[in-house]
Parts: structure tokens; sequence; C-alpha cells
């Protein structure tokens, strides 16, 4: 069998805060004399976001965000990954300065992790939408700062689906006026109109899971014929209950009517499965052929902040992997 590892991959939908290498939040942990232990699963949502704030409250230092973002980088490149654009939340490191500081940190680490590791690097600055409506302006202001200095798009996330994402209007409309996308979080524990939601009122061009817009064929016709991609994560939606079984999972059926979708893991610190994790489930669990999978890895070339020259290399690499001979 072709290797998945070496599959060119775009890692489109991974949380900057739960997805620092394990080791690394370890040896952070270590020096602060804190303990730290990730759950084999989480009785509900509420106890994965209990867990998912002690890694921020681990950061004392803008060089200990740094390094711990230059470790991600050079996890995703070990996985095969020629783009990544991780959702970044300064607000949770308010300690270290101001949003433009951490931003600014944030950014500085990547580009430097970018040059040893050869991978592009881009970020999604992210509004919380369960508790970021005051400062929501203010983050986009931020991102359309660094518009083409390392932020690639303004992002909208949060577990309760549809978001009244209305609120976040005036601050898509800054961040689109920058040249940045919207990339919102929306049909994972909300249905269609959570997806029409953020289609419509805030004008996403990419959807974070996306999945249950399988439940409307008449969306599933306008995510296929407008070329909206699909950001799932199977492993992080089986864990957190949103889907009962990966068996089950609705991503392969968005892939065959025509919708971009891209596998990727979401929150690799705290589920254990990386990017290259879930395309073998694509092969085990689903059943699917090397060309299918080519399919998710071909559908993260449509990201709007990766590079033509990126996007072109990942495209050769990609058709060069399927005429490998199978191993």
């Amino acid at each position: 069998m072709r290797s998945l590892r070496d599959l060119p991959k775009a890692h489109l939908h991974a949380h900057l805060d739960g997805s620092y290498p394990l080791a690394a939040v370890q040896e952070l942990a270590q020096r602060r004399r804190t303990p730290f232990d990730r759950p084999d699963q989480f009785p509900d949502v509420w106890s994965f976001f209990d867990a998912y704030g002690t890694v921020p409250a681990l950061v004392e230092s803008r060089e200990d965000l740094a390094g711990l973002c230059r470790a991600l980088v050079h996890q995703e490149a070990a996985q095969g990954v020629v783009y990544l654009e991780p959702a970044i939340e300064p607000q949770l490191y308010s300690t270290l300065g101001t949003l433009t500081d951490v931003t600014d940190t944030i950014l500085k680490a990547f580009a430097e992790a970018a040059d040893d590791t050869g991978i592009e690097v881009g970020a999604t600055l992210t509004v919380n939408t369960d508790s970021d409506e005051e400062i929501a302006v203010e983050l986009a202001s931020v991102a359309a700062t660094f518009a083409g200095a390392g932020v690639t798009a303004l992002g909208t996330a949060g577990f309760v689906e549809p978001a009244g994402l209305h609120r976040y209007t005036g601050a898509a409309d800054k961040a689109r006026a920058a040249g940045l996308p919207i990339v919102s979080h929306a049909g994972q524990t909300g249905g269609p109109d959570s997806v029409a939601e953020a289609l419509d009122v805030v004008g996403a061009s990419r959807l974070s899971h996306g999945f249950r817009s399988v439940e409307s064929s008449e969306l599933v016709d306008r995510l296929a014929a407008e070329r909206i991609c699909c950001d799932i994560c199977p492993v992080s939606n089986v864990a957190l209950g949103v889907v009962a079984d990966l068996g089950v999972h609705p991503a392969p059926a968005l892939l065959a009517a025509g919708v971009p979708v891209t596998l990727n893991a979401d929150d690799q610190l705290w589920f254990g499965v990386s990017i290259t994790g879930q395309y073998e489930i694509g092969r085990q669990t689903w059943g699917l052929d090397d060309h299918t999978l080519a399919g998710f890895a071909r559908s993260g070339t449509s990201a709007q902040g990766m590079s033509t020259s990126t996007r072109n290399q990942m495209t050769t690499a990609i058709a060069a992997w399927l005429q490998e001979e199978p191993r």
C-alpha cells in the first residue's frame, strides 16, 4: 500500500492550543511542576473544554508559546503536511501582552519553523462564539493588520450551533475588506440551519466540520456548486459524541456528492490521532481506495491562504503519489 504519511496534505482544521505535540506540553508541565494527563476519553464535551484550558495556563512567557508553536509545525511536517493553517486564539494568552503582541509571537514562531521544515504555514485568527462577542471586532482588526503577513483567514468557532453569527457581521466585514476569507464552525452540533447561517450571515467560504449538511440534499448541492470546502475531523466528532461511530461518518458521502472535503485532526493533543491517522480511517474503516483518499488531499488545495507555488507543488505531488507502485 502507498504510505498515507507520504501523501501531501493540507491541515486546515487544527486548533493551535489543542494540537501541540504531547511531549512538548508534558515537558512544559514538568518545568511548571504541574501534572499533565491526557484522559483516554471525556465523559462529555464540557469536561473536554475544562481540560482544554489547562494548556494555555501552562504558558508563562512568549518564548513558551513560541516553542510550542514551532513544535507543532515540526510535528505536522513529519506527517506529510505541506500547508498548515491552525486556528489561533491570541485571547487565550492575554497575560502575555496585547492581542497584537501575542499574534505576532505566534506568527513569527510559525515562520521560523516553516523555514526549518520547508512547509507553508498560515493562521486562521479565530473568534470564540461562546465568549468573544465583545472583542470580535478587535480580533478582526488584528487579523486585518496581519493579513498577508501570516494571518490567512478569520474564523468563528463554538460548540453551540447555530451560533448567533449576526453578532459577528461587523468583524467579518472588516476581515473581508482586508482580503481575508471567513471560515466558520457549523454543521457539527447544529444541522443544515447552522451551515446556512455560516454561509448567509457571515459569508463563510469554508466550513469547519459541515458534515451535517448531508441532512439536506439542497444544501449538499449548494456546497458542491459553490465549492465550499468542509474541513472534517472524524475522530474528534466521535470522541465528542456528535457522530455515533466512525463507520457511519458522512464524510465519504459528502465527497462522493461533489463537495470538497478535507480530513483533519482538530485537537490531536487531546484525541491522540494525527492527520495521517484520519486518512488511515478512510482506508481501513471506510474502505476507500487511494484515488478517493487523494481526493480529500486535493480538496485542501482550495484553501485561499495557500500560495500559488504551494498549490502547484501539492497538486503535482499528489499526482506523483498516485503514480507510485503500491508497496
